[in-house]
């Protein structure tokens, strides 16, 4: 197989499995891994063999040794066997029956907002506590006629919500390259081509192509969004809202800390399968 042509999966079981886990996939997203899934005892890792670093991945491997008991496997899987695994594994996710998330394959649902979503490879189900979350905070806001931003998008989905629901202008964006284009694959897919602008870059490159947003959702890691936690600030409205999630019930106080040290007041919280998710203000 070419590079181009598969992936590297590195499995971690951990021990203890926190902060173990959540420490593995921040490190781990700076050699090369940008898919993660979570297992019960630990996680697997993937990245694009063409992107993988591997002595910054060892780096990283020997640090984690020093957080938790680590056991390690590493294997490689071609790119085709990808949509067949996901749409194996993959179940819709239905938010109270308000939002569903579902794939092209899945029926549509007979009650609330449709949200059509197909990744070209499989992102797992470890991220469904947050995903759900961000997707149930949403419904909660009143985001008709807002300015929305999104966050490290993904595969666009909570943009793609935004604009169902009503959100006036709303912006995405992954540093990602794979992502930007599959979040422009599912804007066309549920009918919003040239409804969301999709943009490709790190928020510290993108600043000046980025107004003051109403609303600005961010569902990724606590590390990043504790380092990146001033330009969130910058790019909300005064008055304005920002969820996060990605992170752990453990994490909260961290989390908040943060936010609070940048000017932002807590609203409230929820957390599903010992994963959190935080609403704050910028109040004027």
């Amino acid at each position: 197989m070419e590079k181009a042509d598969r992936f590297l999966r590195l499995t971690l079981e951990l021990d203890p499995l926190l902060p173990g886990k959540e420490i593995a996939v921040a490190w781990l997203s700076g050699c090369g891994f940008s898919m993660f899934e979570e297992e019960a005892t630990g996680v697997v890792a993937y990245a694009r063999e063409s992107e993988w670093n591997e002595a910054s991945m060892e780096e990283v491997l020997e640090e984690i040794k020093g957080v938790a008991s680590l056991k390690v496997e590493m294997d490689f899987v071609a790119s085709e066997n990808w949509n067949a695994q996901w749409e194996e594994a993959y179940e819709p996710i239905d938010v109270d029956g308000l939002i569903m998330m579902r794939a092209p394959f899945h029926p549509a649902p007979t009650q609330g907002i449709d949200v059509i979503i197909q990744p070209e490879m499989s992102f797992g189900t470890g991220h469904h506590p947050t995903t759900w979350q961000m997707m149930r905070a949403l419904f909660d806001l009143d985001v008709s006629g807002k300015s929305v931003l999104d966050v490290g998008c993904g595969t666009g989905v909570l943009a793609i919500a935004a604009k169902k629901m009503g959100a006036g202008d709303v912006v995405a964006f992954d540093l990602d390259e794979w992502s930007f284009e599959n979040t422009l694959a599912n804007c066309e897919r549920n009918a919003l081509e040239g409804d969301i602008h999709v943009l490709h870059g790190t928020i510290g490159q993108l600043e000046s192509e980025l107004g003051a947003y109403e609303l600005i959702l961010a569902n990724i890691n606590l590390n990043v969004l504790k380092e990146e936690m001033g330009k969130y600030v910058n790019c909300l409205d005064q008055n304005g809202t920002i969820v996060f999630s990605g992170f752990y019930t453990s994490d909260v106080a961290a989390l908040r800390q943060s936010a609070e040290a940048c000017g932002l007041t807590f609203v409230r919280m929820s957390s599903r399968e010992d994963w959190a998710c935080a609403l704050f203000v910028k109040q004027g």
